[in-house]
């Protein structure tokens, strides 16, 4: 049983929540079956099944809290919305403590601003783990490899919720991987097969794939995708993935066949620009190059929201990379260096030997 984030309308108004279901299919059955239109679910699968700390929020205001960040990174966001949580408080404590200082009340006056400013405190202290694992991933995008393993390692001596352990634990391994000691790797990523296997068929298997996708074992990964597909029932979010892995580094014409398999409204909605991606890379591959990048574009478009967000980037980097290569097949020559300048920073670190010999022609001067 997992726990699906939602966003929907009822009545016309946006609502949002957690629903308890087996499989993204039957969330959005149940959804349904309780009036609301346009549902749209937050989370995979494979998420909705670990467990989830909604640190003693309403499920409507942790549903929403995760979209608002999901696109929004960064100090000041995360502030506004603590103003947002606390304003009530900070509203009843400041002309209290203000009355109370005229009335010579200085003791409770003081006492008073403590509610506030200690929420506020606690807001900060929580929110110095995302900031260092947000520090993490961009570390990771950028190919500071030292910097990210160092804050790795602060944050798995620090971290309690054990999704996010798992998740630590999984990008510690890729790191390793990505170094060059896979047996380390693949050490540090058994020692959560039994939960994993527990939480959900098939997620150790997912697992192992980013693993081998970090130390560029091709072979391994897509076969580790296989394994995670049919131990996962064939899941949307699974069979998605599986996909852009065969157009990537398998057979595009089964990479095609599996892109029929997936229902989109089943995938969760950061999801909506997987599904041009697999079709561009697909059309890229098979010499369909107008097709290519208008797909390519289209995915471009829909994942521009997550800009700001570190986990998107490498994502980024790599259509920004497969858009180039088709505009340099159609000769568009100057398009095709504007768009490798503008992510080159990530895709000079984790794109693929291939695609990059492809865009040697329009690589910045400083490759």
């Amino acid at each position: 049983m997992g726990r699906f984030l939602y966003r929907a309308e009822a009545d016309g108004k946006p609502v949002s929540g957690i629903q308890d279901a087996a499989s993204a299919a039957e969330a959005l059955t149940l959804l349904k079956e309780q009036g609301l239109q346009s549902v749209r679910l937050q989370n995979d699968a494979m998420t909705a099944a670990m467990p989830l700390d909604t640190g003693g929020l309403a499920d409507r205001d942790y549903a929403e809290l995760r979209h608002y960040f999901q696109a929004r990174h960064g100090l000041r966001p995360f502030l506004l919305m603590l103003l947002k949580q606390t304003w009530l408080l900070w509203l009843l404590a400041v002309p209290g403590a203000v009355f109370l200082w005229l009335a010579d009340y200085r003791l409770w006056a003081g006492l008073l601003l403590l509610l506030p400013l200690t929420a506020a405190a606690i807001g900060l202290w929580k929110y110095r783990d995302a900031r260092d694992f947000d520090a993490m991933l961009s570390a990771i995008a950028l190919g500071h490899w030292q910097k990210a393993s160092s804050l790795a390692d602060r944050l798995s001596r620090r971290i309690r919720d054990e999704s996010v352990a798992m998740e630590l634990s999984v990008q510690r391994a890729c790191l390793q991987a990505r170094s060059g000691d896979l047996d380390r790797a693949l050490a540090e990523l058994t020692q959560w097969q039994p939960v994993m296997d527990m939480l959900m068929p098939g997620m150790f298997s997912a697992q192992q794939a980013r693993v081998y996708l970090a130390a560029r074992d091709h072979d391994r990964l897509l076969r580790c995708h296989r394994d995670a597909v049919a131990a996962s029932d064939q899941d949307p979010s699974q069979t998605l993935d599986y996909a852009l892995m065969e157009a990537r580094y398998g057979s595009a014409p089964r990479a095609h066949c599996l892109l029929l398999e997936v229902d989109p409204t089943l995938l969760p909605e950061y999801g909506d620009g997987f599904v041009p991606w697999v079709e561009g890379v697909v059309a890229l591959r098979q010499g369909r190059n107008e097709a290519a990048i208008v797909c390519l574009r289209d995915a471009l478009d829909r994942l521009q929201s997550l800009a700001s967000n570190p986990a998107v980037w490498c994502t980024l980097a790599m259509v920004g990379g497969d858009a180039a290569c088709a505009l340099l097949r159609l000769r568009h020559t100057d398009e095709a260096a504007a768009m490798v300048e503008a992510v080159w920073p990530v895709l000079s670190v984790h794109g693929d030997k291939e695609q990059l010999a492809a865009l040697a022609p329009v690589l910045p001067a400083r490759a």
